[in-house]
């Protein structure tokens, strides 16, 4: 099975390389469903390793594929890799219009997975923020904090809160309400305060009293 192909190699170059060739395998199979799965899979790991152009390559084969089977789930994610590789590519409003096509399936699927649809609301925000649109940045952080509020699965992930509290706490000092900004920067470091030994958590607390500072 695909799953097999991760657990056995922790390494992403590699890992990629098998999704790829989980998915052509799939294919022969007959298997569209685990083809698809296997194309966006592979395409998450190019966006974690860096390599947004070979992410959409593979992003847009899967929409491809994903035209045809009855799981619009599929479609929904195979657009929502499009954004975030077009995102990583600095092309933020083709981004914009892959994470909306992706939203409105989620929006229209009864089976949606909350944590989908945040991570989807999330890279509309920041696809706004790097466009300097930060009333709008803003506007969907907010709703991607409200989202995790009512995620039974997520609402107890002090990492998700967390960035998302750094990502808000930017879009206000970028919009001049700097006190907000302070107490949710604050906030960050109250809640991870402690738990150090986590390089995520570092990264956090890096970029919340980097954020801090920089209002003063």
């Amino acid at each position: 099975s695909v799953n097999e192909f991760y657990k056995s190699d922790r390494n992403l170059a590699r890992a990629i390389n098998l999704a790829t060739q989980a998915s052509e395998a799939c294919l022969k199979a007959g298997d569209a469903q685990q083809a698809i799965t296997s194309l966006i899979n592979g395409a998450s790991m190019c966006l974690v390793n860096k390599e947004p152009q070979k992410a959409l390559e593979l992003s847009k084969r899967a929409l491809e594929l994903a035209a045809n089977v009855s799981d619009k789930l599929l479609l929904a994610r195979s657009y929502q890799n499009i954004g975030a590789a077009k995102k990583a590519l600095g092309k933020y409003d083709e981004a914009l219009a892959n994470f909306q096509e992706a939203l409105k399936i989620y929006d229209d699927a009864p089976n949606t997975p909350m944590q989908d649809e945040l991570i989807c609301i999330k890279g509309i925000a920041s696809a706004y923020y790097l466009k300097n649109d930060f009333d709008k940045a803003h506007e969907n952080h907010l709703l991607a904090l409200n989202l995790l509020d009512i995620t039974p699965d997520l609402s107890s992930n002090e990492l998700v809160r967390s960035e998302l509290l750094v990502e808000l706490a930017n879009d206000l000092a970028k919009l001049n309400k700097n006190d907000e900004a302070a107490k949710n920067y604050k906030e960050v470091l109250e809640i991870l305060k402690g738990k150090e030994q986590n390089p995520r958590v570092l990264d956090l607390l890096e970029r919340a009293s980097k954020g801090l500072k920089g209002l003063n």
